[in-house]
């Protein structure tokens, strides 16, 4: 997986990869910051707000708890009062006339009650039997209420025993009138109905009281509060009658459209929590509310989400133009960075398109310090070496092909001579001079392979055979001067040596270990294999080497200026090998001086196995 992702970035141009990693690294951590912003400071909002709306909440049913408890002491008073008291006692046994000087005291004494609480627009009283007396109203408007609601009130006054039971009415529960008009644009559409049952001051019931309080009485305690645009403050008691709202739209005495808020608040309300989110007409609402068990009322506020979110968006607003600038200033900067990088990569790829079609003398023109700067300074540098390595190849090659055409031409003295020689050993063998034959042949087989004729590579079978033509060759000069004793081991006969590794060292271990001694001398060549390796070692009993000079034997430079057959010097014989061995091979050397030399030869073990034994031979 992480392999194919790599392998599809890596088709996309360096460039547009820049371009896309800094839009991605500057546009993501702003979405983030955006949205976590908004996130915290909408909540933050939210959170204030609904803690000073529950605050708000408290204070408004404080003070509309106080005006109820203001109404309620009021109507314990009125129906305490000997006056209310007497009259429904003795209102079964009292004459119509009685009845109607009882009721002209009560409107005259509750008139000094409520002449300045212009709220209370009636106070009805009613006997066991429910027959009414109006204690107080205006004389301009009856107010009575429909049958079943006034039995319905009264009987549920009865079951609360005492207790004010609070309640709503508007039109749609009173008979019809003449005067309703009057009473509306005087009195408004909706009454609150404060209704309690009574006892005697000896206990017994005696009748029940009805109150009627103008809903805007109890709007006025906080229509003119204002939690922002779009909420709402509005009064229901438990069965989800509206009480009082700051809406127009929220009819009092008639049920709240959504009946899901009552249930809502219910749940709320038993979990102790005062704010909720709802959804009310479709749009979502921070709903904060206060319950006024003694009416069995809620005071709820609505706060739409539109605004408490307005601030939150504007905020958003703001981040999300300086999110743009910001990512247009990246994008820019990313413009500039990309091209910072691509442009070199360009130039350089293509200088090295050049390169490869052969054009050497390229140069880029970067004086930057960065790192590809650095990377085309050592193109730059490359190239040049290239040039002179190239130039240095062909000056080379040049040699090489002038030292063949000298190496042709040196070969027709060698093949000259070789022809010569060959006339000569065909006159010995004619004249029966045998040893003049064997001397020209040894020489002949020398020369062969001095010219180089066939691999570079031979057996050490061969080796040997050109170190006896040798040593055939320096008997006659050295007459019973040496002598020579081979032991090799059948199974490295056949292997593989290069040529004229031996005859050099035999050579050197003649002229300058035997011939300066008196007496004759003894030259051992032993082989044997050892693992993947083979072991040769040439020792004599000549004069030796002191320390200084077997020192600097090896480290001494090559050259071709000696005067043995070959022209190959030991150190040449020692770089021959490890240049086509490696240097794990070559020559060693010990040596006791007017003792002994060894020198051992250590080649990798190549070829075949055979059966050759050399037996001791002597040149003398």
């Amino acid at each position: 997986m992480v392999f194919n992702i790599n392998r599809l970035i890596r088709k996309i141009k360096i460039q547009n990869r820049l371009f896309l990693s800094f839009a991605l690294l500057s546009l993501l951590p702003m979405l983030i910051i955006g949205i976590f912003s908004y996130h915290i400071s909408s909540e933050a909002i939210k959170t204030k707000i609904s803690t000073s709306s529950i605050q708000l909440m408290n204070q408004v049913s404080k003070n509309i708890l106080n005006e109820l408890i203001k109404l309620e002491n009021d109507s314990v008073d009125i129906v305490f009062s000997d006056l209310v008291q007497q009259t429904l006692t003795g209102f079964n046994t009292m004459s119509e006339w009685e009845r109607n000087v009882a009721q002209l005291k009560m409107q005259e004494m509750l008139a000094k009650r409520f002449s300045f609480f212009h709220s209370v627009s009636d106070v009805l009283v009613f006997t066991r039997s429910k027959e009414k007396v109006i204690a107080y109203g205006d004389i301009y408007f009856k107010f009575n209420l429909k049958s079943d609601y006034l039995n319905r009130l009264l009987d549920e006054s009865t079951t609360n025993n005492g207790v004010p039971v609070w309640s709503i009415e508007n039109q749609n529960n009173e008979e019809r009138s003449w005067n309703t008009s009057y009473r509306t644009s005087n009195y408004g559409e909706a009454g609150i109905l404060l209704s309690r049952s009574f006892k005697s001051f000896e206990g017994l019931p005696v009748g029940y009281m009805i109150m009627r309080i103008d809903e805007k009485y109890i709007l006025d305690k906080f229509k003119d509060m204002n939690l922002g645009t779009g909420s709402d403050i509005f009064i229901v008691d438990g069965k989800g009658t509206v009480i009082s709202s700051q809406n127009s739209r929220l009819k009092a005495a008639e049920a709240y459209p959504d009946p899901k808020l009552m249930d809502e608040l219910k749940l709320n309300m038993e979990n102790s929590t005062y704010s909720f989110n709802s959804t009310i007409s479709d749009k979502r609402n921070l709903i904060a509310y206060t319950y006024i068990p003694r009416a069995d009322w809620y005071v709820v506020s609505t706060i739409p989400f539109s605004y408490l979110d307005h601030e939150s968006v504007k905020i958003s607003v703001y981040i999300m133009v300086l999110g743009v600038v910001c990512f247009l200033l990246a994008l820019l900067l990313s413009y500039y960075v990309s091209k910072s990088i691509s442009n070199p990569l360009k130039r350089l790829v293509d200088s090295m398109n050049n390169v490869k079609l052969g054009n050497l003398v390229v140069q880029i023109d970067d004086p930057s310090s960065d790192e590809l700067g650095k990377v085309t300074t050592n193109f730059n540098q490359m190239v040049r070496e290239l040039h002179y390595l190239i130039d240095e190849v062909k000056m080379k090659e040049r040699l090489k092909r002038f030292a063949e055409l000298k190496s042709l031409q040196a070969q027709i003295n060698p093949h000259f001579l070789s022809n010569s020689l060959n006339t000569v050993r065909w006159l010995a063998n004619i004249q029966k001079a045998d040893n003049i034959s064997n001397l020209i042949t040894s020489l002949i087989k020398l020369l062969h392979g001095c010219m180089g004729k066939g691999s570079e590579l031979i057996s050490i079978r061969e080796e040997i055979e050109y170190v006896k033509n040798y040593l055939n060759i320096m008997a006659y000069r050295y007459y019973d001067k040496f002598k020579v004793h081979f032991e090799m081991e059948e199974e490295m006969i056949d292997c593989r040596i290069l040529r004229f590794t031996l005859q050099p060292i035999v050579e050197n271990c003649l002229l300058h270990g035997l011939e300066p001694m008196e007496g004759q001398g003894l030259i051992i060549i032993k082989g044997y294999r050892n693992d993947h390796e083979l072991k040769i070692t040439i020792t004599d009993n000549g004069v030796g080497i002191n320390d200084e000079t077997l020192n600097g034997l090896l480290q001494q430079p090559s050259s071709n200026k000696t005067s043995g057959l070959s022209g190959i010097g030991i150190r040449n014989v020692d770089e021959r090998i490890k240049l086509y061995f490696g240097e794990k091979f070559g020559v060693s050397i010990q040596s006791v001086p007017n003792l002994y030399t060894t020198i051992e030869i250590t080649i990798p073990a190549m070829g075949g196995e055979g059966h050759f034994n050399y037996a001791e031979s002597d040149y003398s």
